[in-house]
């Protein structure tokens, strides 16, 4: 509940201060938003698992976590870039502690490039490893006490520039993993602040 009244929060600090960043910066409307070059960015996400089933002994929790990510925006058009989230208290019961971390490479299309200047919204996909790691673990569980396999990520979001080098960005991906870690799949809504070089 914490996570969505933040970006709540989020939302209505964009809606509040984007007029005011349109009509004062009138410096910035030369500005190329779309340009080539490296960007770093960090968010705060929320987790809604979405587990398929066959770990029904689990119970699994909509939890809260963090994500990095450094990028090269090579086009007007595209951008590749590598990204760790680490997602905690992902947990069963409160007698084990379930941490998953992943570390991907995804690309982003921008379908619409440069046309709407500082909103570029954005189609994201990704391979990647996801990792679990259990902490106290009962006996009586079938979970190990870490495991890894592969994940793939696909999903969306836009960037809102308030200026040519910092842009908030709002993020929705699902993560469907496999192999030794399937059944663990999981929605991510990340906002977060981006920074071009």
């Amino acid at each position: 509940m914490r996570t969505q009244r933040m970006v709540l929060l989020g939302v209505l600090l964009t809606v509040w201060v984007a007029p005011n960043v349109w009509a004062n910066d009138h410096e910035q409307d030369a500005a190329d938003f779309s340009r080539e070059g490296l960007y770093l960015g960090v968010s705060g996400v929320f987790v809604s698992e979405q587990w398929a089933g066959s770990l029904d002994d689990v119970g699994a929790e909509d939890t809260q976590g963090f994500n990095l990510r450094a990028g090269f925006r090579l086009s007007p058009l595209a951008a590749v870039e590598i990204e760790l989230e680490l997602i905690d208290d992902f947990f069963p019961d409160e007698r084990q502690d379930f941490l998953v971390v992943t570390g991907a490479v995804n690309t982003r299309i921008y379908p619409l490039g440069g046309m709407l200047g500082r909103v570029q919204p954005f189609a994201l996909a990704g391979l990647g490893i996801v990792s679990t790691i259990v902490d106290h673990r009962d006996r009586n569980t079938n979970i190990k006490q870490s495991n890894a396999d592969w994940g793939f990520r696909g999903g969306g979001g836009i960037d809102f520039y308030y200026t040519e080098h910092v842009a908030v960005s709002a993020e929705a991906t699902y993560v469907w993993t496999v192999g030794d870690v399937k059944n663990i799949d999981h929605v991510s809504i990340g906002l977060g602040i981006l920074y071009r070089f």
